[in-house]
């Protein structure tokens, strides 16, 4: 008996890279869903297909790696490589962090792909041949994957299929008061003051312009008055040392909001003063869940945002089927990041200099800083 478990310890790479991979498809299926609901929930809604291609490119890997595990192995290392190679090389061009999740992602496919190479390397020189039971434990290895795939994303699609269908919709996109916990607030309406979707983009000088950093929106007035070169900063050469973050008295003076007209429809090269960007702690308190304020307050030494319950993404404050899921705020945490808000009322510690399609704003009527 314990001769015959020695002889199969060498089916436990293959053994292994198979639960990895599967570990990895319950990932992007865990993943898929929850974007879908999250970042994906705007019409037309076509792109929700886009979330499940990499759940599904992986159950194909599967398949070949359960059929054919060097080929198999060798695409998934492979991949999971050029994956890495490629999100390294842009972050670093953008001068953005990576993530740990980042490392974790690409850990679970190239693992299991060099596992699938050790494991058809052993098999190969023990001239291992299958039996009709290995077969048929390959047929259901996959089958596994597929219905517990499946049930992971029925089982969390759902709740959130009826969260976003229960939220209170949009009926009119004009400037609209609201009171509620200790503050009231006129809110832009359509137009420059309000970026709601990639899809309705902020127009200024005959040119449009989507996805904005925080950056670009602070430092706007600066000479020349525009968008154009305020990511990284007026004297930017390519390098992380030129890059310009800019601080609370360079928003005070030259924010974006400044130059939008009294009727908020238009973005001029004259101060007019009539808007300006909601704090963190302002978002908090206008966050609401189906029509009642969420009681949210903002704890400064902890940069961290509580409620009584947590807020989702309702009108009037958000557009429900808008694309933009985040907005950013006026409240500076450091000298290269800022806050922003998410419809779920967490605050975050952003880097001035990220641009995102999903992250935009919606401004009040000035008054005094």
């Amino acid at each position: 008996m314990k001769a015959k478990r020695s002889k199969n310890l060498f089916l436990i790479p293959g053994n292994t890279a198979y639960l990895f991979l599967l570990a990895a498809t319950l990932l992007w299926a865990y993943w898929g869903v929850g974007e879908v609901f999250h970042e994906g929930w705007y019409p037309p809604y076509t792109q929700i297909i886009f979330y499940f291609i990499p759940l599904l490119a992986l159950l194909g890997v599967m398949a070949l790696c359960i059929c054919l595990p060097l080929v198999g192995g060798i695409l998934l290392t492979a991949g999971g490589i050029l994956y890495l190679v490629m999100t390294v090389i842009q972050s670093v061009r953008q001068h953005i962090s990576l993530l740990p999740s980042f490392w974790i992602v690409a850990a679970v496919v190239i693992i299991p792909g060099l596992l699938f190479i050790f494991d058809y390397v052993l098999k190969k020189r023990r001239k291992y041949k299958e039996h009709k039971k290995t077969v048929f434990k390959k047929r259901w290895k996959m089958i596994a994957a597929v219905v517990l795939s499946l049930v992971l994303v029925a089982g969390i699609g759902t709740p959130l299929a009826i969260r976003n269908l229960g939220r209170r919709p949009i009926d009119s996109f004009d400037e609209v008061t609201i009171e509620g916990n200790e503050i009231v607030l006129t809110l832009a309406g359509e137009g420059p003051g309000w970026y709601y979707s990639n899809e309705n983009p902020i127009e200024f000088m005959g040119k449009q312009y989507r996805a904005f950093s925080w950056n670009e929106i602070a430092l706007f007035g600066m000479d020349p008055v525009g968008f154009e070169g305020k990511r990284y900063g007026p004297d930017y050469d390519g390098t992380e040392e030129s890059i310009y973050y800019a601080t609370w008295e360079d928003f005070k003076r030259y924010n974006m909001f400044r130059y939008i007209n009294y009727q908020g429809d238009q973005l001029l090269t004259e101060i007019q003063d009539c808007w300006r960007l909601p704090t963190a702690e302002e978002y908090v308190r206008l966050s609401t869940y189906r029509g009642e304020n969420c009681g949210g307050y903002l704890s400064d030494s902890e940069g961290k945002a509580y409620y009584t319950r947590t807020p989702d993404k309702d009108a009037p404050l958000w557009v429900p089927e808008g694309m933009v899921i985040y907005y950013w705020t006026s409240t500076c945490t450091d000298k290269t990041h800022s806050y922003d808000i998410t419809y779920s009322g967490e605050v975050r510690d952003i880097s001035k200099i990220t641009k995102q399609d999903y992250r935009g704003w919606r401004a009040v009527r000035a008054d005094p800083f």
